[in-house]
């Protein structure tokens, strides 16, 4: 049986329903709020991303808004990783010490990555790993 991690945080629609798709399909999963992330995650994460820690970051200040409306510190880095200002150490670095710009839910093997939600990867990704006997659950 695969073990999964899913970094998520609480009140965000798609953390939620991934969180729920996991269960609902016998997919086991260790759970962790985004803000747990350390910088370790963050650098085996972003190996796995084509575009390395970018990828990991909202991809504008109004999506990040919309999820952490409370937060306004984070939002102007987001354009300054975007636009290249930064290299990917420098985007780590702040993403160890910024987990809330992080794009959650993160679903993660360590050897797999899918960054937000998105059902046709989810399936695609799960179609053939091993789950737990759903009828027991």
């Amino acid at each position: 049986m695969d073990k999964w991690v899913l970094y998520s945080k609480t009140g965000n629609p798609a953390s939620d329903i991934a969180k729920a798709w996991l269960k609902n399909n016998g997919i086991p999963s260790e759970n962790y709020s985004i803000f747990q992330i350390k910088r370790e995650q963050i650098d085996i994460l972003a190996d796995l991303l084509p575009s390395g820690a970018k990828d990991l970051v909202y991809p504008n200040t109004f999506s990040f808004s919309m999820i952490n409306p409370q937060k306004k510190t984070e939002k102007e880095y987001i354009h300054k990783i975007h636009s290249g200002e930064l290299t990917e150490e420098e985007i780590r670095d702040i993403l160890a010490t910024f987990p809330a710009l992080v794009i959650s839910p993160i679903i993660t093997d360590y050897k797999t990555v899918l960054v937000g939600y998105d059902l046709e990867k989810m399936v695609s990704t799960f179609r053939y790993v091993k789950v737990k006997d759903i009828s027991m659950a």
